[in-house]
């Protein structure tokens, strides 16, 4: 107890987890953020970290430190600091910088794809193949529903699923890719059961309560804030929906990592669990996917209001 608050006995600590209560940083952004020298912030870390407030995850750059919300300690003392955000000094400027770097988050992730859409299929040899398991994952969608594809990339699961008698629109904030995944779905399939659309999965531009599914699959690893999905997840779905994932166990393969511009380097599967649950999906199952680098995870909405 004596180490809890003796970390949090500092402005520049206070700082951190204000800015962790957002979500993970690594050393770099959090440096950025609060305009302390990369020294300073890993020194100030360390103390957070032996204090049992922060996690840290990855090895490297790949390093990311998250508040360590198991502990119900810990929770009660970052329910504090949330409601104490504003009088923490530096607030308004954190906050800016904060904003900005999940912006530069979600402009290189966009400015990537745009530049290597036509060149993806060349790299794809680094990922799992879905060919084991994407009918099992496409089955869990009735037959006839509309089921959103968010990130459809280049369209290959977008046909898929068109093959499997779904109406389905693709979302990507890609033009780039959502130019690939027209062409291949002109050249290969009656487009009358797809709609492409431009936007990003945590603002998806779909209506309230508009879809019978939503896909994600090896997507959330490529967004700033992956909670943010399964918010706007619930959102778009209709009561009784669901929601499917297909995520990369966590990894240390620099190459996939580099070639297919992932912010995060694999997510672990409890995370994503809370984050589906926090969002309101439950009955979440695992279906198995026969490839221990992925795991697929598929939850039913309980409706906006919580009635499913």
């Amino acid at each position: 107890m004596k180490n809890l608050f003796g970390a949090l006995a500092n402005s520049s600590r206070l700082r951190m987890v204000r800015i962790l209560l957002r979500g993970p940083l690594n050393v770099s952004e959090i440096s950025d953020i609060l305009g302390l020298s990369q020294s300073n912030v890993s020194h100030n870390l360390r103390r957070l970290l032996d204090s049992g407030l922060v996690t840290r995850k990855g090895k490297g750059i790949w390093a990311y430190y998250r508040l360590n919300r198991e502990d119900p300690v810990v929770e009660t003392l970052l329910t504090a600091v949330s409601q104490a955000a504003k009088q923490i000094e530096n607030y308004d400027s954190d906050m800016t910088r904060l904003r900005l770097c999940y912006d530069k988050r979600r402009r290189e992730a966009r400015e990537f794809f745009d530049r290597v859409a036509s060149e993806l299929d060349e790299v794809s040899y680094l990922m799992p193949d879905p060919g084991g398991y994407i009918n099992s994952v496409i089955d869990v969608f009735r037959r006839g529903s509309t089921v959103l594809d968010a990130g459809c990339g280049a369209g290959d699961i977008v046909l898929r699923m068109l093959q499997a008698g779904l109406r389905v629109i693709g979302v990507d904030q890609s033009q780039e890719m959502l130019s690939q995944a027209a062409k291949k779905i002109e050249a290969q399939w009656d487009s009358s059961n797809v709609e492409l659309r431009l936007g990003s999965a945590e603002h998806l531009p779909v209506a309230d309560s508009s879809v019978d599914g939503i896909l994600a699959h090896m997507l959330i690893h490529h967004l700033s804030e992956p909670s943010e999905f399964f918010a706007e997840a619930a959102r778009v779905c209709v009561s009784r929906g669901r929601c499917t994932v297909v995520e990369l166990e966590p990894h240390e393969d620099f190459d996939l990592k580099r070639m297919q511009g992932d912010l995060w380097p694999g997510l672990d599967r409890e995370e994503v669990l809370n984050w589906m649950r926090k969002a309101g999906f439950c009955e979440i199952e695992e279906i198995k996917a026969g490839d221990g680098r992925v795991y697929i995870l598929s939850g039913i909405s309980r409706g906006r209001n919580g009635d499913g």
